[in-house]
Parts: structure tokens; sequence; C-alpha cells
């Protein structure tokens, strides 16, 4: 909850509107403190890798992480957090999909029937918001997307054949992510940076200088926490539960979005979440059984 809403005050409200730059920095923290973990301080086992379609499918999952948080970033600039997590709470939907599209992952019928109301409630929240953009939409649909397809490759990352553990995928993950995203705020946000850089603007909260750099070093750091919990909990359960269990956490964003930003949710929109949660609540009774998974051997 911290990462994302220092993200939106970040973007939307501090002026630093550069969410590509910002990701990019969370790939960058993650690296340095499992450098620390691992080669430093030696808490946790160090692994290599076995091959070099292992190191294919990693770099697979990065650009699918970069994409996911980019866009997932990029949607602040035009939604509220309630929106995204109200738009969010449908990944279920994804990961069941993309499971059994990549991997023949199989769940009991049940977990498919209450597909319909988590997409149905998306909807109605989707039609019940009251500062509804284009844009905002669409970089959500596409960070949710994104989100599940990154989480069903994840999840066959680390339970697969050639499995690693959570704290080395994170590593080399972060390592391909943080270069394709540095390449890309090179292309797309350089000059904007510089001219920010060059300006006295802070945003429309007129925030002191201490406060925006703090919260531009603690984010990152953060980000690391965050990341390494959910790699961690990917690989004791599965990609579908990871999702639903997520959902609570967004429930929490909701409702600190309302309380520190005062953003608005209309009863259509509250109505549409509730549906969505209620079908994400059904998925979990279901989600641990997987009845016929099979893993994608090559790519």
């Amino acid at each position: 909850s911290f990462v994302v809403l220092t993200n939106k005050q970040l973007i939307s409200q501090m002026g630093f509107q550069f969410p590509i730059l910002l990701t990019c920095m969370h790939m960058t923290s993650t690296i340095f403190f499992s450098y620390l973990m691992m080669d430093v301080y030696q808490v946790l086992k160090k692994e290599h890798l076995a091959s070099a379609g292992q190191r294919r499918h990693i770099g697979l999952l990065a650009a699918m992480f970069a994409v996911s948080l980019m866009c997932g970033n990029w949607s602040f600039r035009y939604a509220s957090v309630a929106f995204a997590q109200m738009i969010g709470a449908s990944t279920p939907f994804f990961v069941s999909v993309l499971g059994f599209i990549f991997f023949g992952t199989v769940f009991r019928w049940q977990v498919y029937a209450t597909l319909f109301p988590i997409v149905g409630g998306a909807m109605i929240s989707t039609y019940g918001e009251l500062n509804l953009t284009i844009l905002g939409l669409f970089f959500q649909l596409a960070a949710t997307f994104t989100r599940g397809l990154k989480t069903v490759w994840q999840g066959h990352l680390l339970q697969g054949e050639e499995k690693l553990n959570s704290p080395n995928l994170l590593r080399y993950m972060a390592m391909d992510a943080a270069a394709i995203l540095a390449v890309l705020s090179l292309l797309f946000e350089s000059k904007s940076f510089i001219a920010w850089l060059r300006s006295d603007e802070e945003g429309d909260g007129n925030y002191r200088r201490w406060y925006f750099f703090l919260l531009l070093l603690f984010n990152p750091m953060s980000a690391y926490m965050a990341n390494m919990s959910q790699f961690m909990l990917i690989q004791m359960s599965n990609p579908l539960t990871f999702q639903v269990i997520g959902n609570t956490k967004g429930l929490l964003n909701v409702f600190f979005d309302i309380l520190f930003f005062g953003t608005q949710v209309s009863g259509l929109a509250a109505l549409g979440y509730s549906i969505t949660l209620t079908g994400v609540a059904a998925v979990l009774k279901g989600a641990e059984e997987v009845l016929k998974p099979s893993h994608l051997q090559t790519f």
C-alpha cells in the first residue's frame, strides 16, 4: 500500500511525472538490496542460472514486469488509486485464463464460475467512475493484463523444472528490468526530466523539498520489500491464490486514497468493486486445488 500511495503522490501531486524512471529506481533498489543480502551479508543463498533457456525466460519476465509497473504508474497521471485498484481486482480473471493458455493449468469449475462477477463488477466500477478518462482506463487495463501474464510466468519460473528461489529470481529479473527501463526512460523522459531539474516546480501540494527527497528515497526501498514478499507468496502458493490475496491490499489502497487524497467514489463504483471482491473471495476457496497443471517446456 505504501508503494502505490507514494507512487501516486510523487507522480500526480509532487510534479515527479516520470513513471518509467520511478519504476527503474524500484528495480535499481531491488538490485542493490539483493546484493547486500546475498553477496555482502550472505543472509540469502545465491543461486546461478541453469541454462540459456532459463535466462531467456527471466528476460521475458523482466519485460512483462517492466510494462506492468510502467503502465500502472502511468495511469496515476489520469486516474485515482481507487479506480486503479477497482480495475486491478479483476487480475485473477487474467491469471486463470493465461495460466490455461500457456501452461494448461486447470482449476475447479467453481473458480471459473466466479470470474463472471469479478469481470462484471470491474465493468460496473468503470461505468461508475466519476473522473473516467480513456487514457486512465487504457493504462489500467494494460497494467492489469500484463500483471496477470507476469504472475503466471513468475509462477512457472518459481515452481517449474528449472526453478529458482524467490530472492534469486527477483534479483535476475530486476537486472534485466532495470536495463529495459533505463533505455526507455532515456528515450522518452530525458528531455522533460532535464527541464524539470532546471525548474523550481514543486507540484500541486507545495511540499517541502526535504519531504520530497525523503519520499523519493523510501519509495524505492519499500518497493524491494513489496516485490520480495510477492515473489515469496507466489512460490509458497500459486499465481491465482497470490492475486486473490493481493486484493485485500487493494481494498486498503482504496480506503487510504479516499482518506488521504480526498478521492470521491460513486455508489455505483463502490457496488461494482464489492461485486468483484465477492467473486474474488469465492475464487480463494477453489484456487488452492489445481486439477491439471502442465508446463511449457520451450518458448
